[in-house]
């Protein structure tokens, strides 16, 4: 039996939000935006599709993560094949919140109007944004911006995978990253 504690073993969960329609490139990011984030003993929570999703979580179970689908249909099958927890939220859009409010931090790869509802409710909640600029889709456009005046900071830029890691360690380390171990879990 493996010794897995997951308050523990996990730093925390980053929403990974990102897109169904994918060329090889995002792909390709995306997997290793899921190997890093598995390495680093993040687990991912994510729309749990097709896609960006699929690849993210590909690459997150080459380095055995752990991974989490909120998936918009009733039956648990629906899940992409690398998701280890589904969860069914069959409320259309309502399940893009539960997505970004199950992560301590967001992650944008690419994406079109889900994805962007998702970072609107990431940011509306006060959860730190990360957007990869280096793929085409909402996170490009975004990253380094800031959507309105209710919030002082702004979403991260990263240009590569290793990018959103060392975003994510510069939040942690600044404390605005709430990590759900440390406690107030």
């Amino acid at each position: 039996m493996i010794d897995f504690n997951f308050k523990r073993d996990c730093k925390g969960i980053v929403s990974v939000i990102c897109g169904s329609e994918i060329d090889k490139k995002t792909e390709e990011i995306a997997m290793e935006v899921g190997r890093l984030l598995a390495k680093n003993n993040y687990a991912i929570s994510c729309g749990g599709l097709f896609g960006a999703m699929e690849a993210l979580c590909k690459g997150a179970k080459q380095e055995n993560g752990l991974t989490i689908g909120i998936i918009p249909y009733k039956e648990k099958s629906a899940a992409n094949q690398y998701i280890d927890i589904a969860i069914p939220v069959p409320f259309s859009q309502a399940r893009n919140l539960i997505v970004v409010l199950s992560g301590d931090i967001s992650v944008a790869i690419g994406g079109k109007a889900g994805t962007l509802s998702e970072i609107c409710f990431a940011w509306s909640y006060g959860k730190p944004i990360i957007a990869l600029s280096s793929v085409e889709g909402w996170s490009s456009k975004i990253a380094g911006q800031k959507l309105d005046d209710r919030r002082s900071d702004q979403i991260y830029n990263a240009i590569s995978p290793q990018d959103v890691i060392d975003k994510i360690l510069e939040i942690e380390k600044n404390k605005d990253f709430i990590r759900f171990n440390s406690g107030d879990f």
